[in-house]
């Protein structure tokens, strides 16, 4: 048995030995903000703060669905035979940006949230995937995976002008991870763009033009990705950590200008990333299997916030839900089945995809 095959049977035993523990009656500052027997994740805020999209697979494919920043309101926003995943929000919040199709082929699509209706911005004929707005609206930055290598592309918001801005950003030649992990982080001015290197180890910022050179302001030696920029111009980054025992996460912001310093913005963690953080750098959202499938779970990053991030799921209490909990009417399954069964998404969660599996390219990461 591989090193590999075994942290996962050891990390995954563990897993469940936290997802299943007793809880205590006492509330939690987590807050669940969805309570299904589908899988629901990669929750994004509007704009606003007021609502949040989301994935979920509760009536088969994976669709759109929009809520209130409370988790009330649920509504499914996509649907049909097609796999739709990654939901940005354009500036103004009346358009997501989202990547449809199957495991094979995925293009960039709009969708306009107030009727519902889909447009497609990009026909490559590849894997487009994890879109992302400039704060003016007018481009969309996603990766693209073909042919063995992956880069970052820019289209217009209106479907012109698709463009690599990036050459051989990751590489199966190189043994390096080539399924995108997260969407570009655009800065406040739409100059700079902040990703993840090849090898899920760095986040390199770059000017938002064709074949700017990537500049590393995080530490080398370290698993740095999912990087995030705030209003007011730091980078929010994710550090992971894996153990024989146990997985966890450090959240840190730097100053792009000055990355030789940084502050902990949460630490110890123990959710994997990506997380997605309100503007105001005040709100945390993420999915995690704490419940014993993938629920979405809020939680303000105050003290009692940090603190309960860092507490095992079975010892902190039992975390305020809303609403009554929905049966999914299909499988939990991606579209080539890879997520048929929980314990196979918490095994990815718990040996941190991006961080260990990046040697050999795999379907489309939900």
């Amino acid at each position: 048995m591989s090193r590999l095959a075994l942290l996962g049977i050891v990390l995954l035993a563990a897993l469940a030995a936290g997802l299943s523990g007793p809880m205590s009656d006492a509330a939690s500052p987590i807050r669940q903000l969805t309570n299904t027997s589908a899988v629901n994740m990669r929750p994004a805020w509007s704009p606003d703060g007021k609502r949040i999209a989301f994935q979920s697979d509760r009536d088969g494919a994976f669709h759109i669905y929009l809520m209130d920043g409370d988790g009330g309101n649920v509504r499914q926003l996509t649907s049909g035979a097609a796999d739709d995943r990654h939901a940005a929000w354009s500036p103004d919040g009346k358009l997501l940006a989202v990547d449809s199709g199957t495991s094979t082929r995925r293009e960039i699509w709009t969708v306009d949230v107030s009727s519902g209706a889909k447009k497609q911005i990009t026909s490559l004929g590849a894997v487009a995937s994890f879109p992302s707005w400039s704060p003016d609206g007018a481009r969309v930055a996603f990766y693209v995976y073909r042919a063995g290598t992956m880069d970052l592309w820019i289209v217009g918001a209106n479907g012109d002008g698709a463009a690599a801005m990036t050459r051989g950003l990751a590489s199966e030649a190189r043994l390096q991870c080539t399924f995108a992990c997260h969407s570009a982080a655009w800065s406040p001015d739409g100059a700079r763009i902040a990703i993840a290197d090849g090898d899920q180890r760095r986040v390199v910022l770059m000017a938002s033009v064709i074949d700017s050179a990537l500049r590393p302001i995080t530490p080398d030696g370290e698993n740095n990705h999912f990087p995030t920029y705030l209003a007011n111009g730091t980078v929010v980054y994710v550090s992971e950590h894996i153990a024989l025992d146990q997985s966890w996460t450090d959240l840190w912001s730097t100053d792009p200008a000055a990355p030789d310093t940084r502050s902990a913005v949460a630490q110890n963690v123990l959710a994997q990333g990506p997380f997605e953080i309100s503007a105001d750098g005040k709100q945390l959202l993420f999915a995690s299997p704490r419940s014993g499938n993938f629920e979405i779970y809020a939680v303000t990053l105050d003290d009692a916030g940090k603190a309960a991030l860092a507490t095992r799921a079975d010892q902190l209490g039992t975390p305020d839900v809303v609403g009554p909990r929905t049966v999914a009417t299909g499988a939990s399954a991606s579209p080539d089945g890879s997520l048929a069964a929980y314990a196979g998404i918490a095994v990815l969660v718990a040996l941190g995809l991006a961080a260990l599996v990046t040697r050999r390219r795999r379907s489309t990461r939900p």
